[in-house]
């Protein structure tokens, strides 16, 4: 065939490569077909009148040279394009069938699309070019549409992943214009409101779903959200299809435009209306708990002024009577008195603290004390308690225990007196032992155990973990045979390991029950030898409180005679009021130096007196201290009491020592300087950056006790601290909370309390298992201050070690 005869020869007018008159047509009609198919960005092949490819642009030639052509002529036949195109097809029977039909049909055909092996996809378009009605031959585009297509199907995998997890949810979305008009909905949020897709389109969603009452406070959310363009959380009662009410927790946003603007919002709505429901019971749970709550409180309250009235005066009484000449056996009875009222002071202020038990909000107050003194106090008590009944109470007690111990004596106490309780109600014959044997001794650390055995009636082995549970005894008969509340154990229990200890019983043996702990103490290392005796009549000698005036307002005889019989042996001046209104005549009419009062008091109670005597300024003890005792030791009496005026709280029963230094600080400051600080007689002073006050508390003159606990600090403290590292880097939290326990104490022995007091923090936290990622940053903020201060422990060491050598100077 002839060059006239191809695509490219030179037509004569009206052919495609030749421009039509210009007649105003724009310029560019002038232009050759070719500057198209050469300027293009897609790949263009051209076939002539017998489907031969003929020519291809730059771009096609690129991917498809291979070497035997040169520049943009082709030479191939139809079937040889074809069939090299279908070797490189995931398809080849289908592409070879389509390229049959485009060839035989000859007509336009658009956007074909044909996934290639190495991955790519392409894009096809087929263009037949005829010179009126003659088929001249062919232009074929290929446009490589692998991002596109790639980018749409991974918009299609996260739109379908994120529709997924929203439906797993049950989170129903929907879309809304700036109106709150529904453009598009999501199945979760058609399951969620029960309307279809068709239902929900182009209508309101707060007229849909909102009730009426609510729907202006929907309105303005919306206005805000797209105003102050915020995403908001909130939650809100709706109405669905059916006419029902939900509760639903909602999180709008704004959908933006590419200038920024809103143009509508977006929802998620999760059904919360379970969640609701639970929150009102709980509070309908919470304010029957609070009622219940107070109710206690004012019952414990009641009881505690009932009991500790009487109770008051039985310890003042006692304490008057340990005063006046007495024979050796009226000293022990005396003694054994005041011992055993003691313990019901503690007993009760335990039943007023045992909420503060239970949330692990009870302290420990360690001191020193004589545990071989306590014990066999306790023993004496709880014979005298058995009388004539054929039970023998027997104490074993370790020899090497000679010292004075530190810690809490109130606590031991009360878990002794639980553990003896409980063994002494259910033995009818035999005995009752009391165990203590030193179980471990480390540094200046006593770890002791002790032992509460009976030959009572025993414990089912299957019942014997049982028995720790609050309210919970052996037996279902337990209570009607033998009475209690079930508490008694379960407090001991919680007491114990409140200090770091273990407590355990077991069944068989020498006795039926034997309850067994263990407690950590500092040995002190000094005797317990009792020292001399003082003569009482010197012990008031120097107190001297002048011309003071005191106003008594109590009505109960047993306290009056207490307590008057103390203000006697002081020798101050008092003037007696049994009800309110005398002790207001008597206010407004004399001048006091201090008000000494009962809060429940006839006619009128102390804290309207209080009130009365703080309200006027013109009054003549408007500014005298008000010390108000009570029995009732609620945190919610102390902080009224305070609030109206009154200057201190004297918690019934108290000692004359206790009433002596409240008189002291009020009439008498000088003394009271006297009397409360700690003299430092040996003339030896610590450094000031460790607790000088705690340490002279604890040391008093005896500084070769204090060189020998200084002594092991320096040699054991740093390889204690590393053993706790270890364990604290193996996550062993238990262990941890254990070593921590016992070193503790270690701390304040050399004056550095507050280390002390972070270890207790950081107890407590292992305790209850709470925030223990801050753990290991705690314990290396105590290590670093350790390290800072052992320079100084170290140099306080050597100076009282030549305090000593130069006789007690320096």
């Amino acid at each position: 065939m002839s060059d006239k005869d191809r695509i490219g020869r030179t037509h004569p007018k009206n052919s495609l490569t030749v421009p039509p008159n210009a007649g105003g047509a724009p310029p560019i009609f002038a232009l050759s077909i070719a500057v198209f198919l050469r300027n293009t960005n897609a790949g263009v092949l051209v076939t002539d009148e017998k489907h031969r490819f003929v020519w291809g642009n730059d771009v096609f030639m690129e991917y498809f040279q291979s070497g035997t052509y040169k520049g943009n002529q082709l030479d191939l036949s139809f079937r040889a394009m074809t069939a090299h195109f279908a070797a490189e097809v995931y398809d080849p029977g289908a592409f070879e069938l389509k390229m049959k039909e485009l060839r035989r049909k000859r007509k336009p055909f658009f956007g074909w699309e044909i996934p290639f092996r190495n991955g790519r996809i392409f894009e096809i378009s087929y263009m037949p070019v005829y010179d009126g009605p003659r088929f001249a031959g062919s232009i074929w585009q290929i446009v490589d549409v692998t991002r596109h297509r790639q980018a749409a199907e991974e918009l299609r995998r996260v739109d379908e992943k994120y529709r997924v997890i929203l439906d797993n949810l049950n989170a129903a979305l929907c879309e809304t214009d700036l109106e709150g008009k529904i453009v598009k909905v999501y199945d979760s949020f058609c399951r969620l409101s029960g309307y279809t897709e068709e239902e929900l389109i182009g209508n309101n969603i707060t007229d849909i779903f909102v009730p009426e009452e609510n729907r202006d406070y929907a309105r303005n959310l919306r206005r805000y959200r797209v105003e102050k363009k915020v995403a908001l959380l909130y939650d809100m009662e709706i109405v669905v299809k059916d006419g029902t009410r939900k509760w639903v927790i909602a999180s709008s946003g704004n959908i933006y435009d590419r200038d920024g603007k809103a143009v509508g919002g977006v929802g998620i709505h999760m059904d919360i209306t379970p969640q609701k429901q639970l929150q009102r019971e709980l509070e309908v749970a919470k304010q029957a708990a609070e009622e219940a709550q107070r109710t206690q409180k004012e019952f414990l309250a009641n009881m505690s002024h009932e009991i500790r009235t009487p109770l008051n005066a039985i310890i003042g009484m006692a304490h008057l009577l340990e005063e006046t000449a007495l024979n050796d056996e009226q000293k022990e009875y005396i003694k054994i008195l005041k011992h055993s009222s003691g313990i019901l002071h503690g007993l009760i202020t335990d039943i007023l603290d045992i909420s503060k038990i239970e949330a692990g909000k009870q302290e420990v107050h360690p001191r020193e004390f004589d545990l071989r003194e306590l014990v066999q106090s306790m023993k004496h008590t709880f014979q005298m308690k058995l009388g004539q009944r054929p039970i023998q109470v027997t104490v074993e007690l370790d020899k090497r225990i000679d010292s004075l111990l530190i810690g809490d004596d109130m606590i031991l106490n009360q878990i002794l007196m639980n553990l003896l309780g409980n063994a002494e109600k259910f033995t009818k014959e035999g005995e009752i032992a009391i165990k203590v044997s030193l179980e471990e001794l480390q540094a200046n650390a006593l770890w002791l155990r002790f032992q509460v055995c009976d030959t009572g009636i025993g414990i089912q082995h299957d019942k014997l973990e049982l028995i720790f549970q609050n309210y919970k005894q052996a037996e279902k008969d337990i209570r009607e045979r033998y009475g209690g509340t079930g508490l008694g154990l379960a407090i001991a229990k919680q007491l114990v390991e409140l200090q770091g200890g273990r407590i355990s019983v077991e069944k068989g043996g020498e006795y039926n029950t034997c309850f067994t702990f263990t407690l950590p103490f500092i040995d002190t290392r000094r005797s317990a030898a009792r020292q001399g005796g003082q003569d009482i009549e010197n012990k008031y000698a120097r107190i001297d409180f002048g011309q003071a005036r005191v106003l008594v307002v109590e009505d109960n005889p047993m306290n009056l005679k207490y307590i008057l019989s103390l203000l006697e042996k002081y020798r101050i001046n008092y003037q007696l009021a049994t009800n309110g209104p005398d002790a207001l005549y008597f206010l407004e009419s004399k001048q006091f130096d201090l008000v000494l009062m009962d809060i429940r008091i006839p006619g009128m109670d102390g804290f309207e007196l209080a009130r009365k005597i703080r309200e006027d300024e013109s009054r003549p003890n408007v500014a005298t201290p008000v010390i108000a005792t009570t029995a009732t030791a609620m945190p919610s009496t102390l902080a009224m009491a305070r609030n109206i005026g009154i200057t201190e709280i004297l918690t019934k029963p108290y000692t004359p020592d206790q009433l002596l230094q409240v008189l002291n600080k009020y009439l008498n400051e000088d003394e009271t300087e006297i009397i409360m600080e700690v003299q430092n007689i040996s003339g030896y002073e610590f450094h000031p950056d460790l607790d000088v006050k705690y340490l002279n508390t604890l040391y008093e003159s005896n500084i070769g006790y204090a060189i020998d606990l200084f002594d092991i600090y320096v040699l054991t403290i740093r390889d204690e601290l590393v053993k706790i590292r270890k364990v604290a880097d193996a996550g062993d939290w238990e262990t941890l909370r254990f070593q921590v326990h016992k070193i503790k104490p270690n701390f304040s022995m050399v004056g550095l309390t507050w280390i002390t007091t972070k270890l207790e923090a950081m107890e407590n936290l292992l305790r209850h298992n709470e925030n223990l990622e801050t753990i290991p940053a705690l314990l290396g903020e105590i290590m670093e201050e350790v390290n800072g201060f052992f320079p100084i422990i170290e140099n306080e060491l050597q100076k009282m070690q030549a305090f000593m050598a130069g006789g007690g100077q320096i």
